[in-house]
């Protein structure tokens, strides 16, 4: 009787083994297409110590032993790297690559407008005297004046979209943060439980994970409690253990009003360069799109310094000194110059005011004189503002040609232990339903041991 009781009982608990091999085998054919998930597998371990009837050891059956999950450990390390640096190049080249402002052959841009400001020079010269020649002379400094501004404007609209993006994902990032700090209590709680891994939380976690990884480079840092850190560059901690740092983005003065990112971890806040998406946005913004505004507003400072200088040195054709062509409004330096400059209005509204005419020995030209404008046309080469341009541009279409040679060959990377992470981790389809019919075979066996067991109990009890 005992040794019947026994392989009852070992059958029983060997069916739940089973069972939960077939539920473990449903759980991952349910979740074959979830982002994040890893496969699951059920660890039978034989029930131990054996029974010893006789001189002979008996086995006890199987028992479940874990459900652990498919992860490479060597590859979970370099995925996190991945993934920022991909969103990084990718984030930085889109941006620049939606700047066409500076293209040179786009028709309307700077470069054309300040060729169209000489050749109207030009054409002054072999009239100077000639009303409408003054009129078109003064309209292609309008253009160009104002041909700086648009240009100057769409590169700050360009940074001020990066800002708004930067705030949407230390928005999401913020609410990452917390959710991985919460997941790492929960874990915690599970596991003092002693219901063994906790694999979905596990799963949550680590696509949790990921997604901070992409947004702000963050690597994580396994701790001996189980936990996950997560820290950013230059070490600063965005999570650690259950506590969620915070970052927030504010008008940094040092980048023209654009934002910055601050971290307060811990009670203590400091200035942060991030890497991952945020970091490739603001590196985007703060690198080439500043360097063209810089750019421009330099050129356009210099330039009007240049003309203004040779122009208020002739009189116009009325014998008055000359007036500044160029006004720069409340700029004092090259900062916003480009946004600022603007044809002196007293041209605008009188042409005759145009200084054509040049003073040699304290004596003024006659009404033909065009060696002022002769000296004006000289600043193109003396400023060579055009080269300047030329440098501004190739600079920035440099850049861009980088950013997307760097966020090819960054995605490439990225792809390439994605798909070694879905070989590792990845729901196999074909293998689960191996899985299932195993666990469905062995299932009906051990149905079929306690079948055979109570008819052997049956055949005992009508002994009399």
């Amino acid at each position: 009787m005992p040794d019947l009781f026994r392989v009852l009982t070992t059958g029983a608990n060997s069916l739940a083994a089973q069972t939960a091999a077939a539920a473990t085998a449903a759980h991952n054919l349910q979740n074959v297409n979830t982002a994040g998930y890893a496969r699951q597998r059920v660890n039978l371990e034989t029930t131990l110590p054996a029974e010893v009837v006789g001189d002979a050891f008996v086995g006890r059956g199987a028992l479940l032993g874990t459900v652990s999950q498919a992860r490479d450990r060597f590859l979970e390390a370099q995925l996190p790297a991945a993934f920022g640096n991909a969103a990084g190049s990718s984030a930085a080249a889109g941006v620049l690559a939606s700047v066409e402002v500076l293209d040179p052959e786009a028709r309307g841009g700077i470069s054309h407008a300040l060729a169209g400001f000489y050749a109207a020079l030009t054409q002054l010269s072999q009239n100077p005297s000639d009303p409408g020649l003054r009129q078109a002379a003064i309209g292609a400094a309008r253009t160009l004046a104002l041909s700086f501004h648009q240009t100057r404007a769409s590169l700050e609209d360009a940074r001020a979209g990066v800002d708004r993006r930067v705030a949407a994902d230390v928005d999401e990032a913020n609410g990452l943060a917390a959710h991985v700090a919460s997941l790492n209590e929960q874990i915690r709680a599970a596991r003092a439980g002693g219901g063994g891994e906790p694999n979905d939380l596990l799963d949550a976690r680590q696509k949790a994970v990921d997604r901070l990884a992409e947004l702000t480079g963050a690597i994580p840092v396994p701790t001996s409690e189980g936990d996950v850190s997560l820290f950013l560059a230059g070490g600063a901690a965005l999570v650690t253990s259950t506590q969620a740092g915070r970052l927030t983005a504010l008008p940094d003065p040092a980048q023209g009003g654009h934002v910055g990112l601050q971290l307060t971890s811990g009670g203590i806040t400091t200035a942060l360069t991030p890497g991952g998406e945020l970091g490739g946005l603001l590196s985007a913004s703060n690198g080439a799109l500043r360097a063209a505004v810089d750019g421009l507003d330099a050129l356009a400072w210099d330039l009007a310094a240049a003309v203004n200088s040779v122009h208020q040195a002739g009189v116009d054709l009325d014998g008055n000194a000359g007036l500044a062509l160029f006004t720069l409004g409340s700029a004092t330096g090259p900062v916003t110059a480009a946004r600022e400059i603007a044809v002196n209005e007293a041209l605008l509204a009188d042409p005759d005011r145009l200084a054509t005419r040049g003073v040699t020995g304290g004596v003024a030209g006659g009404a033909g004189d065009a060696s002022n404008v002769l000296a004006l046309l000289r600043t193109s080469s003396t400023l060579d503002p055009a080269a300047r341009l030329s440098r501004i541009t190739s600079d920035f279409g440099t850049a861009a040609r980088s950013a997307d040679a760097m966020a090819d060959a960054d995605a490439g990377l990225k792809q390439h232990l994605v798909t070694l992470r879905a070989s590792a981790s990845g729901v196999s389809t074909d293998e689960e339903l191996i899985e299932l019919q195993k666990a469905q075979k062995a299932y009906e066996a051990i149905a079929r041991v306690i079948t055979v067991t109570n008819q052997m109990f049956d055949t005992l009890l009508q002994i009399k």
